[in-house]
């Protein structure tokens, strides 16, 4: 579609590609309409496809299997498939208001964007064949992929323009200032659970108890044998074979990029209306400085003396080697108009007068095929081995579909060799190692519950593979006398910790009762001292300082401190006391952290607004949701 791309700009896909690509339709891009036309939901008439909202849960559902190691509990997965259609209702709301509004993306626009896409570059630069490759791995098509994203920068642009348009009132800075750098006076007494470690004991019984409630944690993982066949691009390289001819005709494609354009280096003195002088008055200088440099003067020196370009003067107006399409029309025009030694000024451009003197013309050049042959051999190497690669796992995903169930028959019209992975968990395993596509393949439901062949899967950037799974073997107990020590050393420090608050809280009812601060001395604890402390000090435990912050103005004074207890974020326990209060004053802050702090308010802000835009854009549309989507 973006013939730009195209013709300036086609490889074998990471898994992570797609994850630079925030907006969830470009994954699950590929919009399979069922016959019967059913919809996800409907937007002010608008279907969404229930087809690719399930194929987004499949995805999601598998991410979220993965991190919990487990099933999903039935409730998280009914809210996580109403945040997944609510997700796709928003987008579609977004972008039918982006529309309504008059937003565009230009193709120009659209094929930046592609080419700064981190994937689909090599060695830094955009990579058409990586960029055709890597969106054929993913199912997907160019012309489709380019819409998606299209969609994506739409959606931006009427982001950013509500979350661009927030501000913060001076006194909200203010106020959220005098709130941030609060200070509170701060005593605290802390009770380490190590010290009553010595003291714990823990039976057999509870031992026992605690296995049998917790045998979720003690879990051998679930596993797979895994067989699989495979096809990998060194196999493609192999089998090509290059003709002299096959490469002529190639270099004869694509010889413009072998041809050097000409290149011109030249000075020029640029003169301004600046400096009490009006455009007439600068017109006249830049003759008069014309007049001179051909009257044999030293253009260098003139230059340095008179030239307002900041980036040439100091070098004495020198503009280095450049090709047409760096310079604005009419310098450019002059210039490349010009033979070397010769002077011309004055030339108008928007900047201002110039006086222009073209110092060397370096002639363009075309390489020869001969000069050009071995990068166009490996190039044509690559490119038909790339093309061999697709092809021939395009042959080998085809034919274990056909088979279904067994790879023997695969394996053996390809002439390929079958592999095997023995214990492979939901973290991977084997010559596969972590790959996410590999894992989220063995588990899948047809591949592991009905024993069928896998889609085709690629590893990394240079191999594909079809699996299927031979043996599985669920998650079981760990004998107990595996884990003992385990939750033996749990108990213990469970124990020690519930020592730790049981004295701390006793403390805490003594200070509540009316005791003084200082007579937890009296008990064996011994109070750190007295500090004004702020929400990020580095000292206090985290725990300390969040009970300290969440007391109320009206609780806390120095003759009735605000005393608490809280367990720390260690596994201790700690007794603590507010005495004072005192506010941040703002006219101390730095404006350049108040500029920062300005701009993080603004971002905040932003986003509320976003967000409330979002609901009133619902609250507006006529939405209908189809709840038998997900069954």
């Amino acid at each position: 579609m973006l013939q730009t791309i195209r013709d300036k700009t086609a490889g074998w896909v990471a898994s992570l590609f797609l994850g630079a690509i925030a907006i969830v339709f470009v994954f699950w891009g590929i919009d399979f309409q069922s016959s019967s036309g059913s919809f996800a939901a409907k937007v002010d008439g608008e279907r969404i496809s229930a087809e690719t909202v399930r194929r987004a849960w499949q995805q999601r559902q598998s991410q979220l299997q993965q991190m919990l190691r487990n099933e999903l509990p039935p409730e998280m997965a009914k809210s996580q498939q109403t945040a997944l259609l609510d997700q796709y209702i928003q987008q579609t709301l977004l972008t039918q208001r982006a529309n309504e509004f008059g937003y565009k993306v230009s193709d120009e626009a659209l094929a930046k964007r592609v080419m700064e896409i981190p994937q689909f570059q090599v060695d830094g630069k955009f990579d058409k064949d990586r960029y055709i490759a890597l969106l054929r791995s993913s199912g997907t098509t160019e012309a489709r992929f380019e819409a998606d994203l299209q969609a994506e920068l739409l959606l931006d642009q009427l982001q950013s323009a509500v979350v661009d348009s927030a501000f913060a009132a001076p006194y909200e800075l203010e106020r959220r200032y005098a709130l941030e750098k609060q200070q509170r006076e701060l005593d605290y007494v802390l009770i380490p659970a190590k010290d009553f470690a010595a003291s714990v004991t823990v039976s057999d019984e509870q031992i026992q108890k605690f296995y049998e409630a917790n045998g979720q944690q003690f879990l051998l993982p679930e596993t797979v044998d895994l067989q699989y066949i495979e096809l990998t691009r060194a196999q493609a390289e192999s089998n090509v074979t290059v003709t002299d001819k096959e490469l002529k005709d190639y270099y004869e494609q694509v010889k413009q990029r072998f041809e050097s354009p000409e290149r011109r280096r030249a000075r020029h003195i640029l003169v301004t209306a600046t400096d009490g002088l009006d455009d007439a008055a600068a017109q006249k200088k830049a003759q008069e400085l014309t007049d001179k440099v051909k009257a044999g003067a030293d253009f260098a020196k003139l230059a340095k003396e008179n030239s307002k370009d900041p980036g040439s003067a100091a070098q004495g107006g020198d503009l280095d080697w450049a090709q047409k399409g760096m310079f604005v029309g009419p310098f450019e025009d002059a210039l490349f108009s010009m033979q070397p030694g010769e002077i011309r000024g004055p030339v108008k451009t928007q900047f201002g007068y110039h006086v222009l003197k073209l110092e060397n013309i370096e002639a363009g050049h075309l390489q020869t095929f001969d000069e050009a042959r071995a990068e166009i051999e490996a190039e044509y190497r690559k490119d038909r081995a790339q093309t061999g690669f697709y092809d021939e796992s395009q042959k080998m995903a085809d034919a274990a579909f056909a088979a279904l169930t067994e790879l023997d028959s695969v394996a053996k019209s390809l002439n390929l060799q079958i592999k095997a992975v023995k214990g492979f968990t939901r973290e991977g395993g084997g010559e596969f190692g972590a790959e996410q596509g590999v894992v989220d393949a063995a588990f899948s439901e047809d591949v592991l519950e009905r024993r069928q062949n896998s889609p085709l899967v690629p590893v990394g950037d240079d191999k594909a593979v079809v699996l299927r799974v031979v043996a599985h073997k669920p998650a079981e107990p760990r004998p107990l006398a595996e884990v003992r020590g385990d939750i033996e050393s749990r108990l213990r420090a469970q124990a020690a910790r519930d020592a730790a608050t049981a004295k701390g809280t006793e403390a805490l009812a003594k200070l509540q009762k009316g005791e003084s601060w200082d007579s937890l001395s009296a008990s064996g604890l011994k109070p750190v001292g007295k500090r004004f402390v702020t929400r990020d000090d580095s000292i206090a435990p985290p725990a300390v300082l969040r009970a300290a912050f969440q007391a109320s103005k009206s609780q806390i004074s120095e003759a009735k401190p605000f005393v608490s207890g809280v367990p720390t974020d260690d596994g201790n326990y700690a007794v603590l006391a507010v005495s004072q209060l005192r506010h941040g004053e703002a006219s101390t802050e730095p404006e350049t952290e108040r500029a920062n702090r300005r701009r993080q308010a603004e971002r905040t802000v932003g986003g509320e607004e976003l967000s409330a835009y979002v609901k009133e854009a619902e609250r507006n549309a006529d939405i209908v949701r189809n709840d038998k989507v997900f069954e």
